[in-house]
């Protein structure tokens, strides 16, 4: 017994911890891709419009946003691992809610506290995990944790699709709250605490004054830019694809789940062959290679859309294209917005969150308006422009790491 209880303690942070931050990262994208193929039935039930289906999504990600501009500066203050530990309960009491709701309104409501699970993984797990580990590894392991999230998109939709003719919706979120409790035992036994707590105290004025400071870093904003535009193809996609796809394309929720699978399992490998092959993730010769996978991509989606203009395979063809390319950099542009300046993580990793999650919800929003306006090519142009913004970003990007690093260099010297 001690023996054991000396390898837990031991290996507690190196091991345990990302395990439990894995299921509570898996559990929270599973909240949106188990139900997405059944998202339709949850509308009907609840006799709703139709195009409040995207909503599930675009509220889930509002409520992503709406406790970034506490947990940041709160975790640099009292430590990452209270903080974490809240957000844990907090989705799963969530979770747990929406098995009792009897309208569109409250399950929208529960899916807006489910959201802000994302504030404390992002703004607190991944900032732990970043601060826990040197730069090489911590960047391989965000990848590894990627890739295994990112098994939900493609397992959710499947495993929603069969698990629904079997058993109601709400049983799904039933599977959810079982795993966010796991998460949170698991997180209770193994988190470690990174930071000691902060002599500053928490005010309205100190907030606002470590907020002004990131905002007003260029190393910040180039990285929140090119990060929130090239997650826009990706997650316009994932909101608007059930209506494009089932209620416009006639698809049943099984054909539906598939055309996930190659969008996702693309991330997945390019993340994975990070993780194991990729010696220096970090170096901008690395960077700059994914570009032209990206731009094919982008190219895929829109002459494929222009040619033939009735198959959706050119859709996901080209997403998926455009998912490995940004699979291959997105832990490397994470660590070099959340590291390459001296400001306090908690605050830089919320502010980043808050800019990309207000990026990706309106751009969700305007996607939902140019399908239902305007149809698939004007849906992709939304895709394909953000795309090309993000190239351009992301050279600016190495452009002001460079330079960072040579002023460290200087001043060490």
């Amino acid at each position: 017994m001690q023996r054991i209880l000396s390898f837990f303690t031991r290996h507690a942070a190196t091991l345990f911890f990302p395990m439990a931050l894995i299921v509570y990262d898996f559990a929270a994208w599973l909240s949106t891709d188990l139900i997405q193929p059944g998202i339709i039935n949850v509308v009907r039930d609840f006799n709703a419009d139709v195009s409040l289906a995207p909503a599930s999504v675009s509220l889930y990600l509002a409520g992503g946003m709406a406790l970034q501009w506490l947990l940041g500066p709160l975790s640099d203050r009292i430590g990452r691992r209270p903080v974490l530990l809240a957000g844990a309960l907090i989705f799963t009491l969530a979770c747990a809610a929406t098995l009792f709701t009897t309208s569109m309104t409250q399950f929208l409501a529960a899916r807006f506290v489910q959201g802000t699970s994302i504030c404390f993984i992002a703004t607190v797990g991944y900032v732990t995990v970043q601060e826990a580990f040197g730069q090489t590894k911590a960047i391989k392991l965000m990848a590894i944790i990627t890739s295994i999230v990112l098994i939900a998109p493609i397992v959710g939709p499947l495993s929603g699709a069969a698990l629904m003719h079997f058993v109601h919706w709400k049983a799904l979120f039933g599977i959810i709250t079982l795993m966010g409790l796991f998460a949170f035992i698991g997180l209770l036994l193994a988190m470690p605490e990174t930071v000691r707590r902060s002599a500053t105290p928490f005010s309205a004025l100190s907030v606002l004054r470590d907020f002004r400071n990131v905002f007003r870093n260029p190393v910040f904003l180039t990285g929140a830019a090119t990060i929130s535009l090239s997650y826009i193809p990706m997650m316009s996609w994932v909101a608007v694809s059930p209506v494009i796809l089932i209620d416009a394309g006639g698809m049943s929720a099984s054909q539906f789940a598939w055309t996930q699978v190659p969008v996702f399992g693309a991330t997945i490998v390019a993340n994975t062959l990070v993780a194991r092959f990729i010696k220096d993730p970090a170096s901008p010769r690395f960077l700059r290679r994914a570009a032209p996978i990206q731009i094919a991509g982008l190219a895929i989606l829109i002459a494929g859309n222009l040619l033939w203009p009735h198959l959706w395979l050119w859709s996901v063809l080209g997403t998926s294209l455009y998912a490995f390319g940004i699979g291959m950099i997105f832990p490397v542009l994470f660590r070099f917005t959340l590291f390459t300046n001296d400001l306090p993580k908690g605050t830089v990793s919320a502010a980043l969150n808050i800019v990309n999650l207000t990026i990706m919800a309106v751009s969700v929003e305007i996607g939902r308006w140019l399908w239902f306006n305007g149809g698939r090519l004007p849906f992709h142009l939304l895709a394909v422009a953000a795309g090309v913004a993000a190239l351009f970003t992301l050279g600016g990007l190495l452009r002001r790491v460079r330079q960072h690093e040579a002023r460290r260099a200087a001043v060490g010297e």
